[in-house]
């Protein structure tokens, strides 16, 4: 890729980068969407990286960083008792 290419992916990160940290957020980990805490926000070479925490399968508490794009800020889901 040359600097007059146009890049891949058309994520805008201004979502993510306007957040107060920590943040409440989904992420996409292992094909399913999650719920995390945003914890940090990395700029490097090749785009921005996020630094979350959450609670995998097993219970634990887990902070890794992933590419910004698998982090959406999160869904408003309707309550139950809210459905017709």
């Amino acid at each position: 890729m040359t600097i007059l290419d146009v890049p891949a992916s058309a994520f805008d990160p201004r979502a993510i980068l306007g957040l107060g940290l920590p943040a409440h957020v989904d992420v996409l980990l292992d094909q399913a969407w999650t719920s995390a805490w945003l914890i940090g926000r990395l700029h490097c070479a090749d785009g921005w990286i996020a630094l979350i925490q959450y609670v995998d399968s097993t219970g634990y508490e887990r902070t890794v960083r992933i590419p910004a794009d698998r982090v959406s800020l999160p869904t408003v889901r309707p309550h139950r008792s809210c459905r017709r």
